[in-house]
């Protein structure tokens, strides 16, 4: 299926472009996508996949555009008590915030950005990154890798030898099922037996919504450039009327934080609402809210001849592309 876009003849605005027609055409295979490139058969793919990323700079013809997206790589947990029962999400083990920190210790992420992302990303410490507007410099480092801390830990919440469900696409966030291999390793190395589960994200999603794990792996892009923002959707008590919390799958919950958001919302003082967005990153940091990974990269791909901006949101906006 391919999509076919050309120029309104009727824009208002003078355009920013020399674009006559494009053609969007969806790639499933990653390594026919970098073929199509490398032939000219396309002009620009997204993503370049990490392990090609060397391959591609060594050709004149083509061009790597590189940088860090606004999405926070993640590992959430299932906090509700009594959620389910039997199979994956009917474990209570990650209501104990010992057993949440456990794993942010058990986790080695920057050899996680070493060997699968090729050293192409940051580590992450909270729900947005640095670059985003209301970043905590106040709130805490990422979490050490420390497994005999987390041995220790798992030791004193009773639940060394337990076994766990991890949920995890394989086609949502780069290299996502690789991660996820690599963090059940930790886990299992620590004495906590995560039994992976990846699928399609079509499947993804439904699984989450159904609360059918115990711990998964999620990305989130703040679509404001703002650190509410992932307050608002992932941190804050679920809640459908006033709608809240609606990609807080694991249902955390704290009512300072749900006592705070209303606040910043409306806070107009950089300074005061900075400090409650510092005490909300320091709660979430403390109780182990989530553990933050990494800041996914980005890594596009383009013939040398096309110049186009990147933005930290992933979005390839055509207005801006010229062909030279």
């Amino acid at each position: 299926l391919r999509t076919v876009l050309v120029p309104h003849d009727g824009w208002w605005g003078e355009a920013e472009h020399n674009i006559t027609q494009a053609t969007l055409q969806p790639i499933q295979n990653p390594a026919t996508a970098l073929a199509a490139l490398l032939s000219g058969d396309v002009d620009f793919i997204n993503p370049v996949p990490i392990q090609d990323v060397a391959r591609l700079e060594g050709n004149s013809d083509v061009k790597v555009i590189q940088g860090i997206e606004a999405r926070i790589i993640m590992l959430g947990f299932d906090q509700q008590q009594g959620a389910s029962e039997g199979g994956a999400g009917s474990s209570d083990i990650f209501l104990d915030p010992k057993v949440r920190e456990a794993v942010a210790k058990a986790v080695n992420v920057p050899a996680i950005l070493q060997t699968i992302m090729r050293g192409n990303a940051e580590v992450a410490s909270q729900l947005v990154s640095a670059a985003m507007h209301g970043y905590s410099d106040a709130a805490g480092t990422p979490y050490a890798h420390d497994p005999d801390a987390a041995r220790a830990l798992l030791e004193e919440a009773g639940v060394s030898g337990a076994t766990i469900d991890l949920k995890c696409p394989n086609n949502r966030y780069l290299n996502d099922e690789s991660v996820c291999q690599a963090i059940t390793a930790m886990l299992a190395q620590v004495g906590l037996n995560a039994t992976l589960d990846a699928m399609p994200v079509q499947n993804y999603w439904p699984e989450l919504r159904a609360d059918n794990f115990d711990m998964y792996l999620l990305g989130w892009s703040p679509g404001t450039f703002d650190a509410e923002h992932p307050i608002r959707f992932l941190a804050a008590t679920p809640n459908e009327e006033k709608k809240l919390g609606s990609w807080n799958f694991g249902g955390y919950s704290n009512a300072r934080v749900d006592e705070l958001l209303p606040m910043i919302q409306s806070e107009i003082d950089d300074t005061k609402r900075q400090s409650m967005l510092d005490e909300v990153a320091s709660i979430l940091q403390d109780e182990v809210a989530y553990v933050p990974l990494y800041v996914q990269p980005l890594v596009w791909g383009a013939r040398s001849n096309i110049e186009l901006t990147q933005r930290p949101d992933d979005f390839f906006i055509l207005r801006w592309v010229t062909v030279n």
